[in-house]
């Protein structure tokens, strides 16, 4: 349990020092949202992903956004809501898309972790 606390809090540390002027988004903000009108991109392995996600992500794991920050280049004009399980892969995807020019970037609040907490639905 300790080692689980610890590496979420560094994972919430990892997330804030990488994500600059990047706004959060609640889970009810996104809920709320109309989802045509942004990306939701859950960063996690497809193994992950597969185990459940929030309802209209899709998976571009951190790798990939890290060979290829512009793989998300046509979604590039619409808002970008970012997550993973904890916060540390959001964080360094985020940073990855700033440096290639990605200006309209979000980070799901409590990522993952918490959306389950809340008992929100998931799409498998």
């Amino acid at each position: 349990m300790f080692k689980r606390t610890v590496f979420w809090v560094l994972g919430l540390l990892s997330f804030s020092a990488y994500s600059g002027n990047i706004s959060t988004i609640t889970q009810q903000q996104l809920l709320a949202a109309e989802t045509n009108s942004l990306v939701i991109v859950d960063v996690r392995t497809p193994e992950e992903f597969q185990k459940g996600h929030v309802p209209n992500a899709i998976n571009v794991p951190l790798s990939e956004i890290v060979d290829n920050p512009a793989i998300l280049s046509s979604s590039k004009e619409k808002p970008i809501v970012l997550y993973c399980r904890s916060g540390y892969r959001a964080g360094k995807a985020a940073e990855a898309l700033i440096k290639e020019g990605y200006e309209n970037l979000s980070h799901l609040e409590g990522d993952m972790l918490a959306w389950q907490k809340q008992g929100l639905t998931v799409e498998k």
